[in-house]
């Protein structure tokens, strides 16, 4: 074991062919699932998205949506950078579920590389670059969603890539590497705002340049400029002309703004939650919480002040808190939210692990919390896809059931679907589009019109009904806006809608 914790002046050959072999190993089984598991709603929207591109327009600017009413369904998003890129490829392959999966995979492992480099290169340690690397990929939260249809997969991979890129620029003044990083970082922000904030130690490290006479203003000022302006302007101008798609539609499945916490006390109880509960059992695990903990503590028992990076990580982490605070509500419950957080939190786990290695009376210890981070994340994770479908009615999941439902009437007819409150999973697995049932109730709701909701909907041109409620077909007030049953699949049943006759 020695050797194993001792030998890293260069990185083992065997490093990279372990971790990727046994990540693709234990993904494998699940590749050709469809969306299952904690936030299938997400990755519902995602593929719904990305087959609207497949089957009407590759218009990347016009993303459109199911729960589209008679409208044409664009929306405003985040840029469907990953949504697009699915859909690439169901043009070259055709459409399968297994395709969102594989493309994500990818795109994480290149993600673990980016971390390996940065971490690297932050710390000039290849043990500790290897040590954040191992604690992304078992990270529970990036386990799971490393085969999910989820743009902040793709987000996080291309901030670390576009990061680690910029800092090899900064040593070597390369052009390649300038524009791959101002690709990346402008990636990583148009597909998620809040991977930006790797801003933050980029501006510090600039600053400290400048005190140092690193910075030669004929050479650089320009450059530096224009990777600002574009890498933060870019992004921004796209969210202005989402914004606008959003209030132009009407459609609202994607949210674009700041939501922090209702009060102080709710605040409190969600970031309780995340530090006792989330953090150590979803976003690191156990192991890397370990290493963590240790990290922390053998920073605050050395003088890392004069560390070169400790003020852009200082600075990098007041941005993160920031955010943090500013987005609280969707800290409850959306973990994926806190992946800008990884970064700065593994490498403090791999200073922790660093200072366990360095004595070797502790290696069984660095041993056993490293192992412990695979076998947690599987033990965490894989429950979630073993189990079957528990968001979506098993008749919208497994595939005869699902078939005969979806061919009970034709594609491009609207339908009235629910009652889902997230008004994408019955759609996507139906392939359906029209109208969002919330709840139950809402079928007999009033419009304005003094009608109905159902009234309005076939008003409106809904055609069919998919209903997994049948108590409501008992209602009076409803019987003469339903015709006859066309199918019925387990507890889903399909009806004609139909305005009822104008009274002489």
């Amino acid at each position: 074991m020695a050797n194993i914790f001792t030998n890293w002046s260069t990185l083992p050959r065997w490093f990279w062919p372990v971790l990727i072999g046994l990540h693709l190993l234990l993904h494998a089984p699940f590749f050709s699932m469809p969306p299952i598991g904690p936030h299938t709603w997400r990755q519902c929207n995602t593929m719904a998205v990305a087959r609207s591109f497949y089957e009407e327009d590759m218009n990347i600017l016009r993303p459109r949506v199911d729960r589209r009413g008679n409208s044409s369904g664009v929306t405003g998003m985040q840029f469907p950078s990953y949504e697009w890129t699915v859909a690439l490829a169901f043009k070259a392959l055709g459409f399968h579920e297994t395709i969102p999966r594989v493309i994500t995979w990818l795109i994480s492992v290149a993600g673990l590389f980016f971390c390996y480099r940065l971490i690297r290169s932050i710390t000039g340690s290849v043990w500790m670059g290897a040590v954040a690397a191992w604690g992304l990929t078992w990270s529970p939260e990036i386990y799971y969603h490393s085969i999910n249809a989820l743009p902040d997969v793709l987000a996080s991979s291309a901030a670390l890539g576009g990061l680690w890129l910029f800092l090899r620029w900064r040593e070597q003044r390369r052009p390649r590497q300038f524009w791959l990083s101002l690709l990346l970082t402008m990636l990583a922000g148009l597909t998620k705002l809040q991977f930006l904030l790797i801003g933050f130690p980029i501006a510090v490290l600039l600053l400290q340049d400048m005190r140092q006479g690193r910075v030669q203003w004929r050479r650089d000022s320009v450059p530096l400029a224009f990777f600002a302006l574009a890498a933060v302007g870019v992004p921004l101008a796209w969210y202005a002309y989402a914004r606008n798609l959003i209030e132009a539609s009407g459609l609202r499945d994607f949210v674009i703004e700041v939501r922090p916490a209702e009060s102080v006390a709710k605040g409190w109880a969600i970031l309780s939650h995340n530090l006792i509960s989330d953090w150590p059992e979803l976003l690191l695990g156990y192991g890397a919480t370990g290493l963590l903990l240790l990290g922390i503590v053998a920073a605050w028992r050395r003088p890392v002040s004069r560390h070169p990076w400790f003020w852009p990580v200082a600075v990098w982490s007041v941005g993160l808190a920031v955010y943090y605070v500013l987005e609280l509500h969707q800290m409850e419950g959306h973990t994926y939210y806190m992946l800008p957080l990884l970064p700065v939190l593994l490498l403090l786990a791999a200073v922790g692990s660093q200072w366990l290695r360095s004595n070797p009376r502790w290696h069984w210890l660095l041993g056993l919390l490293l192992v412990a981070q695979p076998v947690w994340a599987c033990l965490r994770v894989v429950p979630r896809w073993a189990k079957g479908p528990k968001d979506v009615p098993q008749e919208l999941y497994y595939p005869a059931t699902r078939t005969a439902l979806e061919n009970a009437v034709p594609n491009d007819a609207l339908c009235l679907v629910g009652p889902d409150e997230s008004g994408c999973k019955y759609f996507y697995f139906l392939h359906k589009k029209g109208f969002g049932l919330d709840v139950a109730e809402q079928l007999d709701y009033p419009t304005p019109e003094g009608q109905p909701y159902v009234a309005t909907c076939i008003a409106r041109g809904a055609r069919y009904l998919y209903l997994s409620d049948s108590t409501l077909l008992t209602q009076p007030r409803l019987a003469p806006y339903v015709g006859r049953r066309v199918a019925r699949v387990g507890t889903i049943q399909v009806l004609e809608l139909r305005l009822p006759p104008a009274a002489p």
